[in-house]
């Protein structure tokens, strides 16, 4: 597939436009049936959202965002930090939810609250001091009965949601991954794995990661707080993550298409190492869905409705995607019947999630749409099966 050069002239074709899209953040405050105090939500969504009304997109859920500046590292390390995907297949924009942690001072509130459990051998160590504790389970339960909902019905979302936090929250991060599966990727800077008598390192230690089949990443890092010096930590912290990084290092505890990545940052305290540990992060997730989710699809198959919209179309024009119904990413694929001079439509039967594009019968002559991101066209659920596409009028082909 010659998608490299096209995305790069998709760039250069479309700068106005693009422009005067820009990025946004929403500020929420949610109350939840599970905290007796409302919580305050950030919502970023990237460049040209309003204009690919057909492009739906990933969701990053970043924890620790009442420190805006772990927030907003996201999205901006995204756009100026992270390789893009060398085919131009997977979309490097995502909609980012921040969950901010409070500090209330008049309830007796405050972030270690949201991101440790109940203590199972004892109050000692976190748990000693002023019972800060015990509501992790019902920021889960937020997250997932709550937030998740709101941001599927307000946004136009794919489906797939990668979880971000860094120390506690990157300890939270981990945690939901072995207790309730709360996202589909993650991603864990600098997490404390030895609270509780290293209850989180045990947890993972036991859990069963081969019942995933669908692809996953996973990434964790530390900084220098396992290494002798002014950044040390501690035998306990040193120890835990020792036994965290030598479990996922181990690939049989895994599904081939599970993807672990583990870094290590010695010369970063534990905040300062946070960016660096973020951009290889997001770089190696980046990677992960070019080669791990282009290619993916589910077993069931789903009826679903294309369409190609523009001004004096011609007779012949081909869709082509990921999988055999799609011509498996021949130029010259399906072809796609006119209903007249300005719509060409087919149905369909696919596997989703489907990846595809259009083309005049070779990758010289592919479409550039207006109203949907340069990555592949994605139908990833059986609730939105109906797209329609746009052909940009002033240049509706490649090599035109």
């Amino acid at each position: 597939m010659k998608k490299t050069i096209i995305t790069f002239l998709l760039a250069l074709v479309f700068p106005i436009t693009a422009s005067a899209q820009l990025e946004s953040v929403k500020e929420l405050t949610m109350k939840s049936e599970f905290f007796n105090h409302e919580r305050q939500v950030l919502i970023y969504t990237p460049v040209g959202y309003q204009q690919y009304d057909q492009t739906y997109y990933d969701v990053i859920y970043v924890f620790d965002a009442q420190d805006r500046t772990m927030f907003d590292l996201v999205h901006c390390l995204l756009n100026i930090a992270c390789k893009p995907d060398p085919d131009g297949g997977r979309s490097q924009s995502f909609i980012i939810v921040g969950i901010c942690s409070p500090n209330l001072w008049d309830i007796n509130y405050f972030r270690n609250h949201d991101y440790l459990p109940m203590p199972l051998h004892g109050n000692n160590g976190l748990f000693k001091e002023g019972n800060y504790y015990g509501k992790s389970p019902d920021l889960k339960k937020f997250v997932k009965n709550e937030l998740m909902p709101y941001v599927t019905t307000h946004y136009r979302t794919s489906g797939r949601t990668l979880g971000i936090g860094h120390s506690l929250s990157a300890s939270f991060v981990l945690d939901a991954l072995v207790t309730d599966d709360l996202f589909d990727d993650y991603i864990a800077v600098s997490p404390n794995c030895a609270y509780d008598e290293y209850r989180l390192a045990t947890d993972i230690e036991n859990h069963q990661f081969k019942d995933h089949k669908a692809p996953r990443f996973i990434y964790a890092s530390m900084s220098g707080e396992i290494e002798n010096g002014p950044n040390y930590w501690g035998e306990e912290w040193k120890a835990g993550w020792e036994r965290v990084s030598s479990f996922l290092k181990d690939k049989s505890h895994f599904n081939e298409n599970t993807v672990i990545s583990v870094h290590n940052f010695p010369d970063y305290d534990h905040y300062g190492g946070f960016m660096p540990s973020l951009t290889a992060a997001l770089n190696d997730y980046i990677v992960f869905g070019a080669k791990n989710l282009v290619g993916y699809v589910g077993e069931e198959t789903y009826p679903v409705h294309i369409e190609l919209r523009g001004k004096n179309l011609p007779d012949t024009i081909y869709i082509t995607g990921n999988q055999e119904a799609l011509a498996n990413w021949k130029a010259k694929g399906v072809r796609i019947p006119l209903v007249n001079d300005s719509i060409a439509a087919i149905d369909l039967r696919l596997h989703l999630p489907a990846q595809f594009k259009f083309t005049r019968g070779s990758w010289e002559r592919e479409a550039i749409i207006s109203n949907a991101d340069t990555g592949n066209h994605i139908i990833h659920d059986a609730e939105h099966t109906t797209r329609i596409y746009r052909l940009w009028e002033r240049g509706p082909w490649m090599g035109k």
